[in-house]
């Protein structure tokens, strides 16, 4: 039986991610080079007490954002870095395309509560497909761990049975199936295609 529901992970599966160029735009706003911002924000281990639900509020964790930026930082200059980073991979949101004709889609990434509340304004791409986006804070842990699967599946009203997981983390697709739930490494469009036409989710 085909699976009822299909959830993809979002950087490096329906986009492709690369950091280094959002931290050339935040560098641009700053006057901090690249390489000390990272230091402040990612190295800090910042963002993944965010994933992990240390700021749920928007308000707060783009002050937080801010202070260790060194400067103010709207929203809307926070949306405009994080695209610039993001490139849509059209193949892969054909293939979602294509799936929801035939089970219900989620996407599930480890981040903070922006990408969430302003799916749209970040990834309009994927919004006229996906109805939703869930990040880690919303569980207050992430992936890999696999509470936040069963905690995601709960919220949802679905079951791990029942449900498909698609990430290019080798480690998030096993913390995946230690919730039970089946899972794909994402590697390649193609590869996936072929995945999901075994399980009867593509013709």
């Amino acid at each position: 039986m085909a699976p009822r529901l299909v959830i993809f992970d979002m950087d490096d599966v329906l986009c492709r991610y690369d950091l280094g160029r959002r931290l050339r735009a935040l560098s641009r706003l700053s006057g901090r080079t690249p390489r000390d911002i990272r230091t402040a924000i990612w190295d800090s281990g910042f963002e993944d007490d965010a994933d992990s639900g240390g700021y749920p509020d928007v308000q707060h964790y783009l002050a937080e954002f801010g202070q260790r930026l060194g400067c103010d930082i709207s929203l809307e200059q926070w949306i405009a870095a994080r695209r610039e980073a993001m490139v849509p991979d059209a193949a892969v949101l054909e293939l979602a395309r294509r799936i929801a004709g035939r089970a219900a889609l989620t996407i599930y990434t480890n981040n903070g509560p922006i990408p969430k509340q302003h799916f749209a304004a970040l990834f309009p791409e994927a919004a006229e497909i996906f109805t939703a986006c869930h990040c880690s804070y919303e569980f207050a842990t992430k992936k890999p761990d696999p509470a936040s699967y069963v905690r995601l599946l709960a919220k949802l009203g679905m079951i791990a049975g029942e449900t498909w997981f698609i990430d290019d983390k080798q480690s998030n697709v096993e913390g995946a199936r230690l919730a039970g739930l089946a899972a794909h490494h994402f590697r390649s469009a193609p590869l996936l295609a072929e995945a999901a036409r075994t399980l009867a989710l593509i013709a």
